[in-house]
């Protein structure tokens, strides 16, 4: 599913399904996901969507305080998709800042497809705040589930936060692993639910006729004024340790 499909799937989703779901950060505002794990229907996969949307790259929906009230894909004369990374520094100079984008890791993912697409920032009132690029980069590998890499600008005084940050080669990097539960509208939290929110990294969405649970594991740093998040939207036990090694990777390239 690309990213456009996101946006939509989103926009059909009512103003209260995004609201039990969001978390506000402006700070860490990215671009959004291109893919979610397999759900049992439609309405489920659109929610799932959403959550991964707001909650996995701190996309906002709706501000609590502050002039931002969200980001969303916008349209700009540059957007593309490209096969091939022969024509990478084309795109940094559409984009106006430098990529790192390996054609592929050493645990067998490699490049896929790369695509550029206009992000505006948005105020309350539906007003323009900010226009850039952003760009979504997928790696695949015929034994397991996609992994995304978003690059996006870094806004000013946005700093990497979280629980779980550590060090590689001198960078800081944020680790995250996300529970998603998808439930019915009707659906009374038990008490075990309300202690995991408590805990943090655990989001009920309403809507969906079925019960269901997703995870999202994800890793962020800034290299050189971009943040890169690498994406796991299908996450297992193993899931951050792997994505710590792509960010090592990530960040050695850069170093040249």
């Amino acid at each position: 599913m690309n990213r456009e499909e996101v946006f939509q799937a989103v926009g059909e989703i009512n103003d209260r399904f995004i609201a039990e779901a969001v978390r506000y950060a402006p700070e860490d505002a990215s671009c959004s996901s291109e893919r979610i794990a397999r759900m049992k229907t439609k309405r489920i996969i659109s929610i799932a969507l959403a959550a991964a949307l707001i909650l996995a790259l701190g996309v906002t929906a709706y501000a609590i305080a502050g002039m931002l009230r969200s980001t969303a894909r916008h349209n700009m004369p540059e957007n593309g998709e490209f096969t091939s990374l022969s024509e990478l520094k084309t795109v940094e100079r559409t984009v106006g800042y430098p990529l790192t984008v390996p054609e592929s890791f050493s645990n067998g993912f490699a490049f896929s497809r790369l695509r550029v697409d206009g992000t505006a920032d948005y105020d309350e009132n539906g007003e323009i705040l900010r226009e850039y690029y952003c760009v979504n980069v997928n790696y695949t590998d015929p034994n397991a589930a996609e992994i995304l890499l978003d690059l996006s600008p870094v806004k000013e005084g946005s700093v990497i936060q979280g629980d779980d940050i550590r060090q590689i080669d001198g960078v800081d990097v944020s680790f995250q692993l996300d529970t998603y539960k998808y439930v019915p509208e009707n659906y009374e939290k038990t008490e075990a639910d309300i202690a995991a929110e408590e805990g943090g990294h655990f989001f009920i969405t309403y809507g969906p006729e079925e019960i269901a649970e997703s995870k999202v594991a994800s890793v962020s740093f800034d290299l050189d004024g971009v943040r890169y998040t690498l994406i796991d939207l299908a996450a297992n036990g193993e899931s951050l340790d792997m994505l710590g090694r792509m960010a090592g990777e990530l960040i050695a390239a850069s170093h040249g």
